[in-house]
């Protein structure tokens, strides 16, 4: 095999904010580099699985790896998986958003000099390492900037007379913007009004009604790339109130309700890539059970609580690299559950919420899988107990929001933040100014700085609306309804890094097959794609790979389906011209 990386490493081109509670001095350690693949001369195209490292000259020292290296190879043990288009890749190194993406500390680029090393799966031909490494540029070394103590650049340590009218020449450059802004404003109208038969514009909108306004015709479309069925052979059992989690490299499908109300305790795993299943084995103690909750660790898949022939407060550890599981500590685990929810904080499993015997739970626990310790997490104005919550993980927070109490449906919730994702604080409750409608069913996606909550159903009203909730300055603001999915619970929602996507759920007319994107930049909706006879159901579980929505499993007039599907949520695009 011959692969060789063109424009291998454009490289590290600035870097980015995101992280929660630092102080003005501080860069967030994040790094975006971007560059080209090409194999056996032939530009890739689809997910790949890249491992990066950062390394001295001529790699005697590592400086950071984005997972750990625990063969001492030099190579980190698990890749990021991200999507090549036509070669093209672009990451943001240091993104803990990311699966098997490990934080990046401000001292890694104390030393002189730093370079990036690239290893690159195709699926097909193994891990191989991009030759040359690539010095990063000085704009990296800004992160030692978090190195400068508060306050310590004073007036005093400016030139005299730096400051003498600095805010005459604020007034002056913000007069110049918004005339810039107008003139330009002005230019691309007369631009679109000029231009000449048969040049085309493009939009994501059929019947664009402001390229219409300018005389503009549509003659052309390009759909979406629709839905793509799985392989069946080897597929895990029809079922539903099962997990479903994303490695980085295949989905790993666990437990839930078969045919008969016959409870799993088995499940499978599926690769994108090749489009194969391969299932998972017996997992020794860990009873069939449905209800339970399961998060990724970047090393391994927990699993806890549920309902067997009882309600469950055991668990265990999936480990795909040497295919083997391991039971959960029982000392201290939290009481049985299921119902609730649960987040990988990046050091522990955080369990809340959920329900058993004795009624709703508002307590929880926080599991360390290295030390195998379950620790207990405050329940001091802790949110009402509830079943079906929905929560997020935000990098610093759990926010946990609405779900089924003890009177009906909630429209309540409260965020909890841990120190360095291990040490509980206090519990905040949520600002309910503008909150959404009480509901359940409901669902909830983190997109790195908001909440956003769509959907469920207040009582017996379906719901198609929603809100955004900012934990910076606790204030919530609604989501546009113009062109959403139908009103809808029991759904799959998805970030994909810029859209939250809706697909399924339980509509006025029963299951459906539809869904919608939206982006909260512009506030706007459109349609997912019906192509390629995506299935109706409802309570789906899946996930997002980087490139594509994973759907399995659900239920239709309560029987369990299968059905592998993925989505490349790619809009279409609608060409108009000057006739």
């Amino acid at each position: 095999m011959r692969r060789k990386t063109l424009l291998a490493s454009v490289g590290v081109v600035g870097l980015l904010g995101g992280l929660r509670g630092i102080g003005l001095a501080q860069v967030p350690a994040l790094v975006h580099h971007q560059g080209r693949i090409a194999v056996e001369e032939a530009l890739f195209d689809g997910p790949g699985r890249f491992k990066f490292a950062f390394v001295n000259a001529d790699a005697s020292q590592i400086f950071w790896h984005n997972a750990p290296d625990g063969d001492g190879d030099g190579e980190p043990d698990q890749p990021v998986s991200i999507r090549v288009s036509r070669g093209l890749y672009s990451v943001l190194l240091g993104d803990v958003s990311l699966a098997n993406m490990a934080p990046l500390a401000p001292d890694v680029f104390e030393p002189p000099e730093v370079y990036l090393r690239v290893w690159f799966d195709d699926g097909v031909r193994g891990s191989e390492r991009l030759i040359p490494d690539q010095r990063l540029a000085a704009v990296g070394y800004a992160m030692v900037a978090a190195n400068v103590p508060d306050g310590a650049i004073s007036a005093a340590k400016l030139a005299p007379g730096t400051l003498d009218g600095l805010s005459a020449q604020v007034a002056t450059l913000t007069a110049n913007l918004a005339e810039l802004t107008r003139r330009h404003e002005a230019l691309a109208a007369s631009v679109v009004s000029g231009l000449p038969e048969g040049v085309p514009m493009v939009s994501t909108e059929a019947g664009d009604p402001e390229l219409l306004a300018l005389g503009l015709s549509p003659f052309m479309s390009v759909p979406g790339q629709g839905w793509v069925s799985g392989a069946t052979q080897g597929e895990a059992t029809a079922r539903y109130g099962h997990s479903a989690i994303w490695t980085g490299q295949v989905l790993l499908v666990w437990g839930g309700t078969l045919g008969g109300g016959v409870l799993s305790g088995g499940g499978a795993s599926y690769d994108p890539v090749l489009d194969r299943w391969a299932p998972l084995p017996a997992a020794e103690d860990l009873g069939a059970r449905r209800g339970h909750t399961a998060v990724w660790t970047g090393q391994t898949m927990l699993v806890f609580g549920g309902l067997g022939t009882t309600y469950l407060n055991t668990g265990a550890a999936y480990a795909p690299d040497n295919f083997s599981w391991a039971p959960l500590a029982v000392t201290g685990a939290p009481a049985a559950r299921e119902g609730h929810l649960a987040v990988w904080t990046g050091a522990r499993m955080l369990v809340w919420g959920g329900r058993n015997a004795a009624g709703l739970l508002a307590d929880g626990g926080l599991y360390d899988p290295a030390a195998r310790v379950w620790e207990g997490v405050p329940t001091l104005n802790a949110p009402a107990g509830r079943v079906g919550a929905a929560g997020v993980w935000t990098g610093s927070r759990l926010i946990v929001w609405g779900g089924t109490g003890e009177s009906g449906d909630l429209g309540s919730g409260a965020l909890l933040p841990l120190a360095n994702g291990t040490v509980p604080g206090a519990w905040v409750s949520l600002s309910a100014a503008n909150a959404p409608s009480a509901r359940s069913g409901h669902t909830a996606v983190w997109t790195g700085q908001r909440l956003l909550v769509w959907g469920g159903r207040s009582g017996d009203t379906l719901r198609n609306d929603g809100a955004a909730y900012d934990p910076e300055t606790d204030l919530w603001s609604p989501l546009l309804t113009a062109g959403a999915p139908a009103p809808r619970a029991g759904h799959l929602a998805a970030w994909t890094g810029q859209e939250m996507l809706i697909f399924g759920g339980d509509t006025a007319v029963g299951p459906t097959a539809t869904g919608g994107a939206y982006d909260p930049a512009s506030g706007t909706w459109r349609a997912l794609s019906g192509a390629g006879s995506p299935r109706a159901r409802t309570d789906a579980a899946g996930a997002w790979n980087g490139a594509e929505l994973l759907v399995f499993g659900g239920r239709v007039q309560g029987a369990p389906v299968a059905a592998l599907q993925r989505l490349n949520p790619q809009p279409a695009w609608y060409f108009y011209r000057k006739p």
